[in-house]
């Protein structure tokens, strides 16, 4: 079961999109893959839409190739504007746990919420959020769908971004708004208000009073001028709870980058006890193969 976006990988660069007419594959080696798929795996499907996506039964669909869009996925909060339809990350999790769920030997399935990475990188905290919310949906799913007797369940991350949050806000203050205690805004050594969540670098460097602002149709950025002090905009009027704003970003870059701290582990099921303290990362892969009995002896 595999499914995802980068639909145009699969394609050769003379059949025209299913979503996008007017747009091609891009393989020139003249192969399709999606036509290879069903050719080689029996009892299997190969969809590109929310319709086809939904129809796939999971009790005799043995191989899923889902490519829901010629390049990447769309965020969670842009995808209900994609006239085809996507399946959701918790979707894809439930619909892949049930048609693997049928083989009696078990399996293995990762699940990645790669946009949350993306989203950092152009500094828009709005859709980074949204897009782990929705991971947590497909945590959510997964452990609705197994048993913690015998499926081990594991949420990590490969890196971790310069995202900070700071300010000392009140508890239950918008995170995603200008920093406040009880409703009365924090302001820096200017004077001026700023908000809770901020980047170490990125695009949404405001040093000229010129920033940006996310354009989801191209997934690049519009320029913003907006008014203030001469390091700082005054972002009074400014309202940083929308989806395309842009968080500052201390140092200005034209993508914010990845960090350097170590990131969490978490995880319930068969040997998860394994994770604890600080772990090289290569040690995941031993407690899963130990979860498996990869090299077990009968």
């Amino acid at each position: 079961v595999a499914m995802g976006g980068g639909r145009s990988y699969f394609m050769p660069n003379t059949i025209s999109d299913p979503e996008y007419p007017t747009q091609v594959g891009r393989r020139k080696d003249g192969r399709d893959l999606t036509v290879e798929w069903t050719t080689k795996y029996p009892k299997s499907a190969y969809v590109w839409n929310k319709a086809g996506f939904d129809a796939i039964n999971t009790e005799n669909t043995q191989h899923v190739l889902g490519l829901f869009e010629r390049s990447h996925m769309k965020y969670e909060h842009d995808r209900a504007t994609d006239v085809a339809g996507e399946p959701s990350l918790a979707e894809m999790t439930k619909k892949a746990i049930k048609i693997l769920d049928n083989n009696k030997k078990g399996f293995y399935l990762m699940v990645e919420a790669g946009r949350i990475d993306h989203a950092h990188h152009a500094g828009n905290a709005y859709r980074a959020l949204t897009d782990t919310i929705e991971l947590s949906e497909a945590v959510k799913i997964a452990r609705e769908l197994t048993s913690d007797r015998d499926t081990l369940i594991i949420v990590t991350a490969d890196h971790s971004h310069t995202f900070t949050i700071g300010g000392y806000p009140s508890r239950g203050n918008p995170i995603l708004g200008k920093a406040a205690v009880n409703g009365a805004p924090l302001t820096d050594s200017l004077g001026l208000p700023y908000t809770t969540l901020s980047y170490a670098n990125g695009p949404g460097w405001t040093g000229g009073m010129q920033r940006k602002e996310l354009n989801p149709a191209n997934e690049g950025y519009v320029a913003a001028t907006y008014t203030g002090g001469a390091l700082r905009p005054d972002l009074t009027a400014v309202d940083t709870t929308t989806p395309n704003y842009l968080q500052e970003a201390t140092v200005p870059m034209g993508a914010e980058t990845h960090a350097g701290e170590e990131v969490s582990i978490y995880a319930t099921g068969p040997h998860a006890y394994l994770f604890k303290g600080t772990l090289e990362q290569n040690v995941i892969y031993h407690v899963m193969a130990d979860a498996f009995g990869f090299g077990v002896k009968n």
